[in-house]
């Protein structure tokens, strides 16, 4: 009797375990199919082809609609399932670690990160490009890594863009301060390199305007206002100050406006912020900004993964449009935003 109950208390034990691993495999599948169907947007409940897990810093103002719209209409189009996994700045090298292994782990198709071009970060791609899964950096490069490619702007035009701006906007003569956000801990990334070399080679034809100083914030608007006040406070004939972020720009703004600077100082900023195309569109303030298109970002990763997994190859650099907006196209630049953002409705 006791080994009948011994026997029929292990075979319950048993089911209660098989129980819980099956509803534990019901969780997991519905959370995948209410991510297609909900999150990624998907019509269809046909299979997915692939799983891209995309890791991205959740701080970057970058990565908003646009961006989304780019990976995720992009995937749907391919029948590709996308999992999104924003990291906090705050620890971002750590976590970014973490994503990578749980993609490793997981076996996914493919990896589209916003990396850090670092020795550790180096290792990990190596370790997954090993086994197979294909990784491509999106906005910050990893040039040393066997990531199969880079999809984003080219800093180098940037600077280029920037140097032709304050050219124009100063006559071809004056001083200039750039403030850039430090990256992860660090004064200066490959990226960041060739934006300024960019600016300098612009510079060069035009001997009365000079690049005086390079300033690095934290993260944050009062980081920017701080250094922009000590170059403002300790270099007087800065006449010129070109921010690499959204934040930066609108942090300068303030400073500009606070110390009634606005008319001495030639303000070339980054991004498309609300508040930051609308003081271009007032005049003054803000003289230009230069603009990345995300949208383009997400979707040229996704063709990215589809080329390389169709053809085995894929290039190696992938640059996506910028462009400077400034008095003279701001109107058609709000107007065409808003047209894009009536179709995504």
């Amino acid at each position: 009797m006791d080994k009948k109950r011994l026997i029929y208390g292990f075979l319950l034990v048993l089911i209660v375990v098989l129980m819980g691993s099956l509803i534990a495999g019901v969780v997991i599948s519905n959370e995948i199919a209410r991510s297609s169907k909900d999150e990624y947007l998907w019509a269809s409940k046909e299979k997915a082809k692939a799983h891209i897990m995309v890791i991205i810093d959740d701080s970057n103002q970058a990565y908003d609609e646009a961006f989304n719209k780019g990976i995720l209409d992009t995937a749907a189009e391919f029948n590709i399932a996308v999992e999104i996994n924003k990291i906090d700045r705050s620890n971002y090298y750590e976590d970014v670690i973490v994503a990578l292994d749980k993609a490793k782990y997981l076996k996914v198709n493919g990896i589209i990160v916003h990396a850090i071009d670092d020795e550790g970060i180096i290792e990990k791609i190596k370790e997954i490009s090993d086994i197979g899964i294909p990784v491509i950096t999106i906005e910050e490069d990893v040039p040393k890594s066997p990531r199969i490619c880079y999809v984003g702007v080219n800093r180098y035009d940037i600077g280029q863009l920037a140097g032709e701006s304050f050219a124009r906007l100063l006559n071809g003569k004056g001083k200039i301060a750039v403030i850039d956000q430090r990256s992860y801990g660090k004064d200066r990334t490959f990226q960041e390199e060739m934006m300024m070399l960019g600016l300098k080679e612009v510079l060069k034809s035009y001997p009365n305007l000079t690049l005086e100083i390079i300033k690095y914030t934290e993260q944050g608007v009062l980081s920017a206002e701080t250094v922009a006040t000590e170059i403002l406070l300790n270099n007087n004939q800065v006449n010129g100050i070109l921010c690499t972020s959204g934040e930066n720009t609108l942090g300068v703004v303030q400073v500009l406006i606070d110390n009634n600077l606005v008319n001495d100082v030639v303000l070339v900023g980054y991004g498309n912020d609300t508040e930051i195309m609308e003081y271009i569109k007032k005049g003054n303030v803000i003289e230009a900004s230069i603009v990345t298109d995300y949208e383009d970002i997400g979707r040229e990763a996704i063709k990215a993964f589809v080329e390389y997994r169709t053809n085995k190859f894929v290039s190696s650099y992938i640059n996506t449009d910028i462009r400077v907006v400034d008095e003279t196209n701001i109107l058609d630049y709000i107007s065409e935003m808003s047209d894009s953002n009536d179709q995504n409705e």
